[in-house]
């Protein structure tokens, strides 16, 4: 059997044309043209997403040094402020006139919120003692 293997054979395919109808052939051409168009659109689409994603990167970097000098600023701001509240305590600063109004003797606002923070650590020690019944006061700490 395996010389019959090794024996040559012809094998004859017919193939046969026609036709198309215009009808069925203006379909396809319709539809071709349309895949193709969306096709070309998908690729377009592609770009333009991947340009506005590119974009909303470079605007994030830009938003993040923008917030990041914004602090550095208010911060720089606040260190003028505090210093010129320590010479001019709780004062008014208008700037277009270049002048300041302050309180002379009053205490300054990191004096004040000093001040505030010891009243509500008091206030917290006072709520914190208790009294025990026929017995001394006791202070939970």
């Amino acid at each position: 059997m395996a010389e019959l293997d090794k024996i040559p054979q012809t094998q004859s395919i017919e193939i046969a044309t026609v036709k198309l109808d215009e009808e069925v052939l203006g379909s396809m051409n319709d539809i071709n043209s349309k895949i193709n168009f969306l096709i070309s659109d998908f690729g377009q689409i592609h770009i333009r997403k991947k340009e506005l994603n590119d974009e909303l990167i470079r605007l994030d970097d830009m938003l993040e040094r923008a917030e990041d000098e914004f602090k550095s600023l208010n911060s720089q701001m606040r260190e003028i402020v505090d210093n010129l509240d320590e010479e001019y305590p709780q004062g008014r600063i208008n700037i277009q006139e270049g002048t300041i109004q302050y309180q002379p003797g009053a205490p300054t606002r990191k004096q004040l919120a000093e001040m505030q923070q010891q009243q509500q650590q008091t206030q917290q020690v006072g709520k914190q003692v208790t009294s025990a019944p026929n017995g001394p006061k006791v202070v939970k700490e």
